[in-house]
């Protein structure tokens, strides 16, 4: 691969943040996450939002979406020239970084980027930036790089600092829920007044990051996607039902953390204990197939009158949003096709949800301009104008008509599926999911026991079953 040469890098000047862009990547993210926002609003003035980095471009883009003021990124350099993402990127007002593992980058023009960032900071903008210094779907946190400490220490003006967890259901897959977290605000005042160490001092940057790490993980729920999070989504959904705990998101995200910590912690001191947790889960989810049931339709009591007024609210609005949602799968199965083929392309889980979005935002709109220009040929120019805000309307609301009757059908199936399962199953099925509740229980007791936090602190005939 052929070395860029100095003058096709891009300057550190960050430019001016186009609002169209930004515009477009919330709609964007919008439309293929089901997102939900945890924290307060963000302050005014200057502000570094530091982040955990799953998900490669997507990200950016959902801080943007949900941080309820104008941010500005820092973005790898050869993001900037020669790149698909190349406009975008330069008219989303980033500020380039020159890394050591880009070929061909000269990073000693990151004196350029501390100075654009600080200028930006000075300005009273909103900056962000992935500390971990690159995108992985590892799960878990990696070392963190010291570039915001730096930045921060070396502002000419107190600068206030926000984490943000971003946290996936599923990296890649179109409606998955997203849970992003902005932490409390925090600063560097201690390390930056009288009697602090020196700004630049090796000592201050040191415990700065290490601030930063701290607020982050706790904002993370940390398990390997394809292996341990959906053990953890698994178990906090049973241990949720079993003991009606609250499914606020934000307590939602924190029982998860804890989960995720007790299988990290399980495998490496008792991995027996584990398990046999994850055996009496299947066991269970095997009991809850056999009758076509959920966690919640056990708890359910689905009186005949209210079985027979949904049955005729939702068969009225069925005539209406069948054809809709069937009518929109038919129109978008072509651009859905190209989308979903282009996304299997991607190098790397944390690349595809991108790529996705990407071929979805050119997939799309060419459809609709095609499907209008056709239109336009046949019935004339304003129909074909009409056409387009007619297509973009047709596939929102069939979007949300193909959902609505996707969860009707799971209630169909819950209500018929409680009609044939006998009293005794239901009850033997609510002492299964309380047995493994109480399992869960007593394990998080033995893991915040003090005595058992060094590892083989006990041998597992010694632990309390």
């Amino acid at each position: 691969m052929t070395a860029p040469s100095p003058a096709a890098e891009p300057t550190a000047t960050p430019g001016r943040i186009s609002p169209w862009v930004w515009a477009l990547a919330r709609l964007t993210i919008r439309i293929f996450y089901r997102a939900e926002q945890i924290g307060g609003k963000l302050p005014d003035g200057p502000l570094l939002l530091v982040a955990n980095h799953p998900n490669t471009l997507a990200d950016p883009a959902l801080i943007q979406a949900t941080a309820g003021r104008t941010v500005r990124f820092l973005a790898k350099s050869t993001l900037f020239a020669d790149h698909v993402v190349s406009p975008l990127i330069r008219r989303s007002g980033a500020v380039p970084v020159y890394r050591r593992m880009d070929p061909g980058v000269d990073t000693s023009r990151n004196v350029e980027t501390f100075a654009a960032v600080g200028a930006a900071l000075d300005a009273g903008e909103a900056v962000c930036l992935f500390p971990e210094g690159k995108s992985h779907a590892a799960g878990r946190l990696e070392p963190l790089r010291t570039g915001a400490a730096r930045m921060v220490l070396a502002s000419r003006r107190p600068v206030t600092l926000v984490a943000v967890g971003l946290n996936f259901s599923r990296l890649a897959r179109f409606r998955s829920r997203v849970t992003v977290i902005f932490g409390r605000p925090f600063d560097a005042g201690d390390l930056r007044g009288p009697g602090a160490p020196d700004a630049g001092a090796a000592d201050a940057v040191r415990r700065l990051t290490e601030r930063i790490e701290e607020r982050l993980r706790n904002l993370m729920i940390e398990a390997e996607p394809r292996r341990d999070l959906p053990i953890v989504e698994r178990v906090d959904r049973l241990y949720t039902a079993a003991r009606g705990v609250s499914r606020d998101p934000r307590e939602r995200v924190g029982r998860r953390r804890l989960i995720a910590r007790g299988i990290e912690e399980l495998r490496a001191r008792d991995p027996e204990r584990l398990a046999e947790i994850v055996a009496r889960v299947d066991d269970y989810d095997a009991s809850l197939a056999r009758f076509g049931l959920r966690d919640r339709d056990i708890d359910r009591e689905i009186p005949f009158a209210a079985a027979a007024r949904f049955t005729v609210r939702e068969g009225l609005l069925a005539l209406v949003l069948v054809p809709l949602a069937l009518l929109t799968l038919v129109v978008f199965a072509a651009p859905y096709w190209v989308t979903g083929q282009f996304a299997r392309r991607a190098p790397d889980i944390q690349s595809r949800a991108t790529w996705q979005l990407l071929a979805g935002a050119v997939a799309y709109p060419v459809w609709i301009g095609t499907v209008a220009a056709t239109v336009g040929v046949g019935a004339g120019p304003f129909a074909g104008a009409a056409t387009v805000p007619g297509l973009a309307g047709l596939a929102l609301a069939g979007m949300a008509a193909v959902e609505r009757q996707l969860s009707v059908l799971r209630t169909v199936r819950a209500f018929l599926a409680l009609r044939r399962a006998p009293l005794e199953a239901r009850a033997a099925l609510h002492r299964q999911r309380a047995a493994i509740a109480d399992v869960l229980d007593r394990a998080r007791e033995w893991l915040d026991e003090p005595e058992h936090r060094a590892l083989g602190s006990a041998s597992p005939s010694d632990r309390p079953r």
